[in-house]
């Protein structure tokens, strides 16, 4: 079962890689600015505003599995009067909108959704015809070195007591794979394609919190209050005895373009 609950205020002091790539996608949109569009997986909502400022006459449908993150996302818009940014709390690959949408935006997020079929169906029906999809999320090779360190951590006693034969759910996809499953779901004119883009952390302590946080979150959940912080940072020491300092989050892009047929 995927883990659904995120700190939503620890995300926003970390996600900045995040939110800078997220810019580069709304650019790429291209919005005249009177567009529905769905955010799909908007976490807590910093990324929805700055896509809101391209939507003076839109209104966004803000989707995301998490409790905590939509909750956060309401109180800020009610602190600040804003009507046309309307959140659901909903799973994305079983979800239903009062209307559909001209645009599917998405950043970092789809890697966290294993199930290709129900996933790319879902943002398929939520889209009038016309419409299209461009997302951005973790892609094949995505944080390699660390997943690697993380094989070698989760070996040790402590740690391995807890976790069991769990596994990772997340998903990185080849350009390939994900083309394939977009034109499954009745999507055209599909491409994907990866970029690299690694993320230096020469702090240590900054590098341990973004682990627990971000990537690693699903193993963390699994473990005692009290072992949460050695085992982000016992990863980070293994990645950097491994690769060398400063710790490197190896990131990979998988970047999505696709529409719905008139």
């Amino acid at each position: 079962m995927t883990n659904t609950y995120w700190d939503a205020a620890t995300y926003d002091r970390i996600g900045t890689p995040m939110r800078g790539w997220a810019q580069q996608v709304i650019d790429d949109l291209a919005l005249r600015g009177d567009e529905t569009v769905l955010d799909a997986g908007c976490g807590s909502g910093s990324v929805t505003l700055d896509l809101r400022t391209r939507l003076p006459r839109g209104r966004i449908y803000a989707v995301d599995a998490s409790s905590e993150m939509i909750e956060n996302l309401r109180r800020t818009l009610d602190e600040r009067g804003i009507t046309d940014v309307i959140p659901v709390q909903a799973s994305l690959t079983d979800f239903t909108l009062p209307e559909r949408v001209d645009v599917v935006f998405s950043n970092a997020v789809f890697h966290w959704i294993p199930d290709d079929d129900a996933l790319f169906s879902a943002l398929f029906r939520a889209t009038k015809p016309g419409g299209r999809l461009r997302a951005q999320c973790g892609g094949h090779g995505n944080n390699r070195h660390v997943l690697e360190a993380v094989g070698a951590v989760r070996q040790e006693q402590r740690f391995a007591r807890h976790l069991g034969d769990f596994r990772d759910s997340k998903k990185y996809r080849t350009p390939d794979e994900a083309k394939a499953s977009l034109e499954r779901a009745g999507w055209h004119d599909v491409r994907a394609a990866l970029f690299e883009a690694p993320i230096p952390f020469e702090d240590a302590a900054h590098a341990a919190l973004y682990v627990r946080t971000i990537l690693l979150r699903d193993h963390v959940a699994r473990l005692p209050d009290e072992l949460c912080d050695a085992y982000a940072r016992a990863v980070v020491d293994e990645t950097i005895r491994r690769h060398g300092a400063p710790y490197v989050a190896d990131y990979v892009r998988l970047d999505l373009w696709a529409a719905r047929p008139a």
